[in-house]
């Protein structure tokens, strides 16, 4: 296993000590991942959330307007088997 693995779980796994030690434990375990992943960011998730940002504007300033939101989210909910909000 790569020693930044190894690092990043030793980090992780003193992240959880120490919200349990000082009785911050209320959460569930996704929570405490997401938390985890929202304090210490993934430098090439950014990037990439950069580099997509990016292109989107360049669509934009192409003339190229997207999609409404509502066939946007009709679509996303039909995907995803979510009941409508009406």
């Amino acid at each position: 296993m790569p020693a930044h693995v190894l690092n990043d779980l030793r980090e992780f796994h003193r992240f959880l000590g120490e919200k349990i030690n000082v009785g911050r434990a209320v959460v569930s375990p996704e929570e405490a991942v997401d938390e985890w992943r929202r304090l210490h960011p993934n430098e090439q998730s950014s990037e990439d959330d950069v580099t997509a940002i990016e292109e989107a504007l360049a669509d934009v300033a192409n003339g190229d307007q997207g999609i409404p939101f509502e066939e946007f989210d009709r679509d996303f909910r039909k995907r995803h088997n979510i009941p409508s909000k009406s």
